[in-house]
């Protein structure tokens, strides 16, 4: 019983630490009749996402694939398409060459050997 009283009394104190509650010594009543709440919304802009188009992508992606002969590709609306076969070992080498490129998205559909 002592011990969940203890544990509550932690809460307690953690809970008025992190509310921002701290001593008033050496402070008037002047400091805090001029604060207001900050009612201003921030917001953030990112920047848009490149997306290379499929004339772009399929030249890079003929170049990305070009050392893997039993691996198909195909592009369209931005959106790359692995197909056959890779060795399980060169799969992080060729999905980042297609990442590269920016496309919208990958699907990988390969049969890894």
């Amino acid at each position: 019983m002592k011990r969940v009283r203890f544990n509550l009394i932690v809460v307690a104190i953690a809970a008025l630490t992190t509310a921002g509650l701290s001593s008033c010594k050496g402070k008037t009543d002047t400091d805090t009749t001029n604060k207001t709440a900050d009612t201003t919304s921030s917001t953030t802009t990112t920047a848009p996402v490149e997306v290379s188009s499929d004339e772009a992508l399929l030249s890079g992606v003929k170049d990305a694939t070009k050392d893997y002969p039993t691996v198909t590709a195909t592009v369209e609306n931005g959106v790359v398409t692995l197909t056959g076969t890779l060795e399980r070992s060169k799969l992080q080498d060729l999905m980042q060459s297609i990442h590269n490129l920016k496309p919208r998205d990958v699907k990988q559909q390969l049969t890894l050997i």
